[in-house]
């Protein structure tokens, strides 16, 4: 038991120490392999959890993982390829917490429309995200967000 113990906070430690790094979780652009360099530049900001129903804060799970992609939605496939994502381990399981996407400059057009996109997940099943657009980038749009999710529906038939 005691080993057990051991052997996952070893593995919880290496978890944090990579999450400081967003060169650990920018996605290349398709074709290309991109690693940012420092001074990069980057979207910021936060995730936040919206009212519940009942109007009081939901705990995440204890492997929760919050990713946050930055999405062109100008084409006619807008979330085949995001320019850049950070997906953080949601340690305390609570809200906010802080993002970080690095991105590369030269896939950015000023003519396009940009979004970042928030889901909070357990495995592949999406707990909470946003469903407002949160607008960056070009157009007048900032680089630094506040995004909230809420609860994501579940569909009965």
């Amino acid at each position: 038991m005691l080993r057990r113990l051991l052997i996952a906070g070893v593995a919880a430690a290496i978890c944090v120490v990579g999450a400081g790094s967003p060169e650990a979780f920018a996605s290349p652009p398709a074709g290309k392999s991109f690693r940012p360099l420092p001074g990069a530049p980057v979207v910021t900001g936060t995730v936040s959890l919206g009212k519940t129903p009942s109007h009081e804060q939901a705990p995440l799970p204890g492997m929760a993982m919050v990713r946050v992609e930055l999405l062109d939605i100008s084409g006619k496939n807008p979330l085949a390829s995001p320019l850049g994502e950070d997906t953080i381990w949601a340690a305390t399981g609570k809200l906010p917490i802080d993002f970080r996407i690095a991105y590369d400059p030269s896939r950015v057009d000023p003519s396009h429309v940009y979004i970042v996109r928030a889901r909070v997940m357990e495995g592949e099943k999406v707990l909470f995200l946003n469903t407002t657009p949160y607008y960056v980038l070009t157009r007048g749009a900032p680089s630094n967000i506040d995004i909230i999710v809420i609860p994501a529906q579940v569909r009965v038939r």
